[in-house]
């Protein structure tokens, strides 16, 4: 079931970005065509290095935060548990 909501996702998607190309190719002036490509090729690539960095580094936070908090957890239960297999 989630292979296949998966594939339908990915579908969708392409043909969404298709729609949006064959629309701002509709509208933008043959000479200027290249330049409109260009642009928002640019306009799309340019934020996704840093927002994969961003990403990795909440992930990465988030991580450690679950991490700590189970020690955490851990180390308050350990006293009593301990007590109680006794």
């Amino acid at each position: 079931m989630f292979v296949l909501m998966l594939l339908l996702y990915a579908s969708g998607a392409v043909l969404v970005f298709i729609d949006f190309l064959a629309l701002r190719q509709a509208v933008t002036p043959a000479p200027l065509l290249g330049r409109m490509t260009s642009t928002m090729r640019w306009l799309i690539l340019i934020p996704a290095g840093p927002g994969a960095l961003r990403a990795a580094g909440s992930a990465s936070m988030s991580a450690r935060a679950r991490r700590s908090r189970s020690l955490a957890a851990a180390r308050c239960c350990w006293p009593r548990w301990r007590g109680r297999c006794r």
